[in-house]
C-alpha cells in the first residue's frame, strides 16, 4: 500500500456518484474480503469483518457525502469514527465468521481500516464512472494511456506500465484498468488520434508481457491464477463489471426486495450503467425462450426475471389514490404469454425487453382496470402505437415461496382512439401527441 488517500473533486461526476449510489442498494456484510470476488463488488457495497454489526449504511452514506460534498478523508474519519465506536465496531473484538460460526478476535474498524475502506471505495467509483465516459467516448477518442504516478511510492510493477497506450477495447484493460490494487494511485487518460500526434505518442504494438501466478484463497481453498503486479481480488475492469449482464441481472433481481421508492431510486441511479446491458441480457432470454417453446420438448416455465421498476411519477400517483403497491419492482409472470402477445403487439424482444427501464412515448393509468399501459411508437404510422401493460402485485409461487412483484403483459387489444379517451386513462408521464 503506498500513497495518500483518493481525492474527491469538489463538482464531481455524476456517474461517479450513480455508480456508487447502485452499490449501495444492496449491503453485503462479510467477515472477510475474499467471501466477495471482483466482478461481486460491482452490485453490492459490503465491508469485511461487517457481519453481527449494523455499520454499512452509515460507512456508505459516508462514503456518499464525501463524493457528493468533496468531504476529505480526515472528514469522512471524523464523521465515523464515533458512530462506529458507538456500535462497537472498533479495535479488536469477537466478530462472527458465518462460515465457520466461530466467533474470533478480529481487528475492527480503526484509522488504518477507515483509510482502506474511503481510498478503495472512492477509487472504484471513480475508475467505474470514468469507464462509462470513455465507452461514450470511444469513437472520438480510441486510446486509453496508463498513467503511474512517479513520486517512489508506486509499485515496480506499476511504474513498468506506465505510458502503455492500448485501443480502448485491447483485452489487456480487462485485467489491468486501474486501481490495480489497495490504494493503487495509477489511472488512464483517454485520447484522440489528434491528442497522440500533438503530444508525440505512438500507440503499442502489444501490450505489455503478463506473467500469472498461483494464488490459494484460503477461505475457499481454490487456486487461481493472478497476473504479476496486481493483487488478488483487483484483476477485472471495475467499470467493464459495472456494464455487464451479470451486473445487470443481479441488481434486477434485488428489486423486489426493497421498498417502491428505494428501488425506483435504484433504477434511476444505475440506469446508465444497467440498461445496455440489461436490454441484451434480457433479449437472449427471451429469444431462447421462443426458441424452447417451439422444440419437440414440453416447455416448462420455470424462471422468473425482474426487468425493471416503477417509477417515482407511477408511484406519486399510487400515493395520491391511497394505493401503493408493496413492491416496486416489475418482473415477467408468464413468458409464454408474453412471447404470443409479443407477436400481436408488435414489440421485438429487444424492445419488450428495455420497456419498463426505458422511457417510452407516454406512461398511462387504465382507470377501468387497473394498471399501467407503456405506450410507445408512431400512432400515426401503418402499425400504429405499441403498448403494454403492468399490472400491479402479482404474488407468484415460485419454489415453493410467493413473491410479490408487478407484472408485465403485453396487448393490442386497445384501439388508438380508445388510448386517447381521457375518460379511460390518466397520463402519468410522457406525452400522447
Amino acid at each position: 500500500m503506498s500513497g495518500e488517500p483518493a481525492k474527491i473533486a469538489a463538482e464531481p461526476p455524476e456517474s461517479v456518484l450513480a455508480c456508487l449510489r447502485a452499490r449501495g442498494f444492496v449491503l453485503s456484510p462479510e467477515f472477510d474480503w475474499r467471501d466477495i470476488w471482483q466482478e461481486s463488488h460491482t452490485t453490492a457495497f459490503t465491508v469485511a469483518k461487517s457481519v453481527g454489526f449494523d455499520i454499512l449504511g452509515d460507512v456508505h452514506n459516508a462514503c456518499l457525502r464525501v463524493v457528493s460534498e468533496g468531504r476529505t478523508f480526515d472528514q469522512f474519519r471524523k464523521e465515523l469514527t464515533p458512530i462506529l465506536q458507538a456500535k462497537g465496531w472498533w479495535g479488536k473484538a469477537p466478530a462472527l465468521d458465518p462460515e465457520t460460526g466461530e466467533m474470533k478476535v478480529s481487528r475492527l474498524g480503526g484509522p488504518r481500516r477507515l483509510r482502506i475502506i474511503y481510498d478503495t471505495n472512492l477509487r472504484m467509483a471513480q475508475a467505474a464512472g470514468a469507464w462509462a465516459r470513455i465507452q461514450e467516448n470511444k469513437e472520438t477518442h480510441p486510446y486509453l494511456r496508463y498513467v503511474v504516478i512517479l513520486d517512489g511510492k508506486e509499485r515496480p510493477e506499476h511504474r513498468a506500465w506506465h505510458d502503455t497506450i492500448l485501443p480502448v477495447d485491447h483485452v489487456w484493460w480487462k485485467t489491468h484498468y486501474p486501481p490495480n490494487g489497495w490504494c493503487c494511485r495509477c489511472y488512464v487518460i483517454q485520447l484522440s488520434a489528434e491528442d497522440m500526434e500533438y503530444l508525440g505518442y505512438e500507440l503499442f504494438e502489444e501490450a505489455p508481457e503478463t506473467a500469472l501466478r498461483p494464488w490459494e484463497n484460503q477461505r475457499t481453498g481454490e487456486i487461481m491464477l493472478v497476473p504479476e503486479g496486481i493483487e488478488p481480488g483487483f484483476a477485472y475492469n471495475v467499470g467493464e463489471a459495472a456494464l455487464t449482464e451479470h451486473a445487470a441481472r443481479a441488481l434486477m433481481g434485488k428489486l423486489e426486495t426493497l421498498p417502491p421508492r428505494i428501488a425506483a431510486e435504484a433504477m434511476a441511479e444505475s440506469a446508465r450503467f444497467v440498461l445496455p446491458a440489461l436490454r441484451q441480457d434480457l433479449s437472449r432470454w427471451i429469444e431462447a425462450t421462443a426458441v424452447r417453446m417451439r422444440g419437440p420438448e414440453p416447455f416448462q416455465h420455470n424462471e422468473r426475471r425482474i426487468i425493471g421498476a416503477l417509477n417515482t411519477a407511477q408511484l406519486d400517483f399510487l400515493e395520491a389514490r391511497g394505493t401503493l403497491p408493496g413492491s416496486g419492482s416489475i418482473g415477467e409472470s408468464d413468458i409464454r404469454h408474453m412471447q404470443r402477445a409479443a407477436k400481436v403487439g408488435k414489440w421485438k424482444p429487444s424492445e419488450l425487453a428495455a420497456l419498463p427501464a426505458a422511457k417510452p412515448r407516454a406512461i398511462l393509468w387504465d382507470r377501468r382496470d387497473p394498471a399501467f399501459l407503456y405506450v410507445d411508437g408512431d400512432p400515426a404510422g401503418k402499425e400504429g402505437p405499441h403498448i403494454a401493460v403492468v399490472t400491479l402485485d402479482n404474488r407468484l409461487r415460485i419454489e415453493r415461496k410467493k413473491y410479490m412483484v408487478n407484472s408485465l403483459r403485453t396487448t393490442s387489444d386497445q384501439a388508438w382512439k380508445d388510448i386517447r379517451n381521457e375518460g379511460h386513462f390518466v397520463v402519468i408521464s410522457g406525452s400522447l401527441k
